[in-house]
């Protein structure tokens, strides 16, 4: 499966939503869209949709994959070899983009953690009242975390037993409502386009989607695991899961004397999933079946903000936690980011009316065209 197969749906499924948000239209003289509408308490929120939001950044992601099997009390963890990024980004309307890149190669920390190639694409349409995250992500090349764990003895605490042949395809979709949308702003701590003036919160559900493919060219289970019965025996190399599920919690920012705040949100749900799991032993059949878990979404952020400017931190991840087609055995995927982020807001003389739903003709009532 070629990864820019994997690029181009997710750039045709960005559009489609953008299209599908915009389009929808309130049943009022004026055409706003979900994501646009000025319906807010000025009181509490200050909106800065049509003025550019410029930001330098820096970031650095991570990916996780825990196996867990209950019986032998153990755990098989692996992560990526995960780098700072610095870069620029700009946000107009519901468009925004980012452009980072990772300046350092450590070698020492190359030969600890090994090297991962990665392609890491998100995007966050955050709304009045809906909201939507998707990402997709492309990571090959693991190491094993917790090697101590997993081997009777593990001499070397300088390394980690690294994984090269490990590849993770993952792509989600994240779609909430927020209730108390007239005082409460998402988009003030992550998206950095509008202000949070006071403190507010508001309860927030809604549901996810998500594909994973995992795949190795031997076991993910290491031949020398000191519990052979690891997740029964079961030597996959290949795995691919399908999730669906919903989610709901509460999320508040508090704010200080109008322009320093912390906020936090947490959103939890049940979900389905089906898995498939193959096997580089011939003489071990697949298997597929389907199973509940747990999706948790979580966010947070601390720092400043005003009318121009913004300062701060913030952290977003998504955990899927599920039992697995092998008996007393889950597994755990979490991925997340943490992003410092400086703002400036631009006050442009006039709109950018191409990158801005509210001044497309097609939107508009036919008696302003």
């Amino acid at each position: 499966m070629k990864i820019s197969k994997h690029i181009n749906q997710y750039i045709f499924l960005k559009i489609l939503l953008i299209l599908a948000i915009v389009i929808s239209i309130n049943k009022e003289s004026k055409a706003q869209s979900f994501l646009l509408k000025n319906d807010y308490d000025t009181n509490y929120i200050h909106s800065a949709t049509e003025e550019l939001t410029s930001r330098l950044l820096s970031s650095i992601s991570y990916t996780d994959i825990l196996f867990r099997d209950q019986k032998s009390n153990t755990t098989l963890s692996y992560s990526i070899h995960s780098k700072y990024r610095f870069g620029i980004g700009f946000n107009y309307s519901v468009f925004g983009i980012n452009l980072s890149f990772s300046p350092f190669n450590n070698a020492a920390n190359n030969a600890k953690y090994g090297e991962t190639k990665s392609i890491d694409l998100r995007m966050n349409l955050y709304g009045r009242s809906l909201i939507f995250d998707l990402y997709l992500i492309k990571h090959t090349g693991f190491y094993l975390s917790n090697p101590e764990s997993v081997f009777e003895i593990w001499p070397d605490e300088a390394a980690y037993p690294l994984r090269p042949d490990i590849s993770v395809f993952s792509t989600g979709l994240v779609t909430q409502y927020i209730f108390n949308n007239k005082k409460f702003s998402l988009r003030a701590t992550y998206l950095q386009n509008e202000w949070q003036k006071k403190s507010s919160g508001s309860v927030i559900i809604g549901a996810a989607l998500f594909y994973s493919l995992y795949n190795a060219d031997s076991s993910f289970i290491p031949e020398d695991i000191k519990h052979p019965d690891f997740l029964g025996g079961l030597n996959f190399n290949h795995s691919s899961s399908l999730n669906l599920g919903i989610n709901g919690g509460y999320s508040y920012t508090f704010v200080l004397k109008q322009h320093f705040f912390i906020s936090a949100g947490l959103t939890v749900g049940p979900q389905f999933i089906y898995t498939t799991l193959k096997c580089d032993d011939q003489a071990q059949a697949s298997k597929s079946a389907g199973a509940f878990g747990v999706n948790a979404l979580f966010r947070t952020g601390i720092g400043y903000n005003s009318r121009k400017i913004y300062a701060g931190v913030f952290f977003i991840s998504e955990n899927l936690a599920n039992s697995t087609i092998i008996s007393d055995a889950t597994t755990l995927m979490s991925v997340g980011i943490f992003k410092l982020n400086f703002v400036y807001r631009f006050t442009l003389n006039k709109p950018i009316k191409f990158l801005n739903p509210n001044y497309w003709k097609f939107l508009q009532p036919k008696e302003n065209r």
